[in-house]
């Protein structure tokens, strides 16, 4: 199975790593990074456990491939990530409320 080589800026981070093409970025985030403040729950993007932001909208990594991580911005709720990460945890609080209908 081919790898592909993706180049990154992950909570700020440049990051690189190999992801085939049909890994989710979550998956990736979570097994290549180390990052387990993403979470799957539904796989289907209706949960809102595995938000991030990409290039500083809202996004589900589980409904993008690793790849297409190349050359963008990703936001996640990791501690120890100043204005961006409260930035983050404001937009996926909204994000729950709106799924919610709260």
């Amino acid at each position: 199975m081919n790898r592909t080589h993706v180049h990154c800026t992950v909570n700020g981070d440049e990051v690189d790593f190999l992801a085939s093409d049909d890994t989710s970025l979550l998956d990736a985030l979570r097994d290549e990074l180390g990052l387990t403040s993403v979470k799957e729950g539904c796989g289907t993007g209706d949960c809102g456990a595995c938000s991030i932001t990409v290039d500083g909208a809202l996004n589900c990594s589980c409904l993008m491939f690793a790849p297409e991580a190349e050359g963008r911005s990703i936001g996640t709720v990791e501690p120890n990530r100043g204005a961006a990460n409260h930035t983050m945890k404001r937009r996926s609080t909204w994000w729950m409320l709106r799924q919610w209908k709260l």
